[in-house]
């Protein structure tokens, strides 16, 4: 499974202001999935995951990112990388889309921005309400490694990996 969030250039913060304090515990969530059943932050226990945050439908960029980290996913999956998207739409909106893309990967449905609020996530693009194109990286200890948040909304696989490979367990 890959699990996708923000990331951005060569430090353990952003190059704007932190949104998720680094080194701290992984604020808990529970969500739907649009693969079927609850994802849970506890599920990834003894993994690294990275969490993709995004504006979701009606910004097509963010799924060119997603199916992009999906191509790359063997890469993702021998550094040990589960990769999830969260979004705020509901699954009803998102699965026509993901669909229309060709995408696999399991987007988490956040409806009521609860999640994407406790990861300092909202309004970090172009919409006060909605997750800007940002990651995060939670160890397998449940810490948060690194995060980034990409304004320009595209960062490439090799890129990302590059970034989160030194706070790999």
């Amino acid at each position: 499974m890959i699990v996708v969030v923000g990331i951005g250039l060569w430090s353990t913060r952003s190059s704007g202001p932190s949104t998720v304090p680094v080194g701290k515990k992984a604020p808990a969530f529970s969500l739907a999935s649009s693969t079927g059943g609850t994802v849970s932050l506890s599920d990834y226990a003894g993994t690294n995951l990275l969490l993709y945050f995004n504006e979701g439908v009606g910004c097509d960029a963010c799924f060119y990112q997603t199916a992009e980290l999906e191509k790359r996913q063997a890469e993702f999956d021998e550094a040990g990388v589960s990769i999830a998207a969260i979004v705020v739409n509901p699954l009803d909106e998102i699965r026509p889309v993901l669909d229309r893309f060709g995408i696999a990967t399991s987007y988490l449905i956040d409806e009521g921005a609860d999640v994407s609020k406790a990861y300092g996530m909202l309004g970090k693009g172009m919409h006060a309400d909605l997750p800007g194109h940002g990651f995060v990286l939670i160890d397998g200890t449940g810490r948060i490694r690194w995060e980034r948040e990409y304004p320009s909304m595209y960062a490439s696989a090799g890129e990302i990996l590059s970034q989160i490979r030194p706070f790999l367990d």
